[in-house]
């Protein structure tokens, strides 16, 4: 099975929340570059939870994540 990345970017982040609880595992990439994976928690307005591999639990605003990434399993 061959895989997609779904790049969601900033400005269009608000319109796909929801689709975004959904996916098992994210990766957000930070304006600052940085990335980190794991699986969103919770969205409130204006602010995202994530919980990466470790355990850990991050929070960012939704000026600070440049983009997030998924994958999607192609049909082939």
């Amino acid at each position: 099975m061959g895989k997609r990345q779904v790049r969601i970017f900033q400005k269009d982040l608000e319109k796909h929340l929801q689709e975004l609880l959904q996916q098992p595992v994210v990766q957000v990439v930070l304006r600052t570059k940085v990335v980190l994976a794991g699986s969103l928690s919770s969205i409130n307005p204006g602010v995202l939870q994530l919980k990466d591999f470790r355990g850990g639990k991050h929070q960012f605003t939704l000026g600070e994540i440049e983009e997030i990434i998924y994958d999607l399993e192609a049909p082939y």
